[in-house]
């Protein structure tokens, strides 16, 4: 029920249990959400989570995302680090990738699972959150500050090319993300989203370009493909793949006032 986080979130499950006994709060696992309703509440570390499911935009900052922000972008680029990490709880885009990611769910996923490299730098809830069967996963995409304000209330625009043809584009290395972020003028911060990506089955191209890939988007047996080149390029065709959750603003230590 709206509002009344006892009803929303009873303790049911092992990530649940661990959290009421360490932190006094309830949190499912995605398991648990599954087997509730689908998976279509938001994640209970949402601010908005006890208001579900009325209308909601909240842009939300916090120590513990900033951290994680920073670890995941120290992996490849040590000399940065996340100085801003607001988290976007937005109803009408969780509605969205929600109800693909169960279509994606019944549809099941037969190709192997894929773990990008962000895996290794996320914990506790930001991964027991994660629908692994249809391979949720978290991945970057480098952008300017007007463009992120835009994704997160109406998610991202295909681009019309790339080495793998149109779609929209993620990595999981910080340094390939880095490459289109654009710093501000003001301070010099860049911006990086951190995504949750419903990959689903993935097509996994030979290794170089091919930008025609985009022929896969009509093949219904492909949700996404993963290109091989000097990095890992994930792209996806639906935007309803894709849930923006993380907004970080970076910059290089040494400018660090």
């Amino acid at each position: 029920m709206p509002g009344d986080a006892t009803k929303v979130f009873p303790t049911c499950c092992k990530s649940c249990a661990y959290l009421k006994k360490e932190r006094g709060v309830c949190g499912h696992d995605i398991d648990c959400d599954i087997r509730a309703n689908e998976a279509v509440c938001p994640p209970w570390y949402w601010k908005s989570a006890t208001t579900w499911p009325e209308n909601f935009h909240e842009e939300v900052g916090g120590a513990y995302v900033k951290e994680m922000g920073t670890k995941i972008l120290q992996r490849r680029l040590p000399d940065w680090e996340v100085v801003q990490c607001q988290r976007i709880e937005d109803a009408v885009l969780w509605e969205k990738y929600t109800a693909k990611r169960a279509q994606l769910r019944d549809k099941s996923v037969t190709c192997a699972h894929v773990e990008p490299e962000t895996a290794e730098s996320i914990q506790f809830s930001a991964n027991t959150t994660l629908d692994h069967k249809v391979n949720e996963v978290w991945l970057l995409h480098g952008t300017s500050e007007e463009a992120a304000k835009a994704i997160s209330r109406s998610n991202f625009m295909p681009s019309s090319g790339g080495c793998f043809g149109s779609g929209i584009y993620f990595a999981d290395d910080a340094k390939k993300s880095t490459q289109y972020a654009k710093g501000r003028t003001d301070d010099d911060c860049k911006i990086m989203l951190l995504c949750r990506v419903t990959l689903g089955n993935v097509k996994v191209l030979p290794k170089g370009q091919d930008r025609t890939a985009d022929r896969f988007a009509d093949d219904p047996d492909v949700d996404s493909i993963l290109g091989l080149t000097d990095t890992r390029e994930f792209v996806v065709y639906d935007t309803s793949q894709i849930y923006p959750e993380y907004i970080m603003h970076y910059k290089e230590s040494s400018k660090l006032t």
